[in-house]
């Protein structure tokens, strides 16, 4: 049986340059079911506006493949200011009852990433109770592994994923997202360092929260 992985990201392209080698890596492995979950519409970014930023995400979705998708369209920058956001993602836990879940890091610079990070254990708390203010069922998920964002500030608990072989892939999902190319391409050259400093092509690094059950 397949186990389900849940990734949560404020914008478009935030799973994408974070963890889209892992997610390609994953589906190949035929063991996991990968769930897309993009809260925002990414307006209040410099460059793209709200319908070049969805229309980018739906490319990228057309090569990453994932199982199931959601775009939730909240206003880019509004995260940090819904109180219901441990609610929201409480209920999509519920909805797809994932056995691992990564998502941004509470102590993120940008408030959206942060808040997310921030709201998701009171989530997966919520989530696992009986509640009748939620939907669905209760879903105990023991499995949370936060994005690493910045190489400058490393975790505790660093987990790197080897994505050699699929980091070309990863370049070309990456320049789908035209109207972010000036940020994300340097993004991506971070994982040639990871696996320069691993003797690897290339790597993927992410913060182990909890992580009862092993997937890796």
């Amino acid at each position: 049986m397949k186990k389900r992985v849940l990734f949560i990201g404020a914008h478009p392209d935030d799973i994408e340059i974070w963890a889209g080698g892992t997610i390609f890596k994953m589906k190949e492995s035929g063991q996991f079911e990968i769930v897309h979950i993009v809260l925002t519409d990414g307006a209040a970014s410099l460059t793209g506006t709200r319908e070049e930023r969805k229309r980018e995400q739906d490319f990228a979705l057309e090569i990453l493949k994932p199982d199931f998708h959601e775009y939730l369209g909240f206003p880019d920058t509004s995260l940090a200011f819904k109180n219901d956001l441990p609610i929201i993602l409480a209920n999509i836990v519920r909805k797809y009852r994932p056995h691992l879940i990564f998502t941004h890091n509470p102590l993120d610079k940008h408030p959206d990433h942060s808040a997310i990070g921030s709201a998701i254990q009171k989530a997966l708390f919520l989530a696992s109770t009986k509640s009748e203010t939620l939907e669905g069922e209760p879903h105990l998920c023991n499995n949370l592994i936060f994005f690493v964002s910045d190489p400058l500030q490393i975790p505790k608990h660093l987990y790197f994923v080897d994505i050699s072989e699929y980091v070309a892939k990863k370049e070309e999902l990456i320049k789908v997202f035209k109207t972010q190319l000036a940020v994300l391409l340097p993004m991506l050259q971070v994982n040639y360092l990871y696996g320069e400093l691993l003797g690897l092509r290339a790597a993927e690094a992410f913060e182990i929260v909890k992580l009862v059950d092993g997937v890796f």
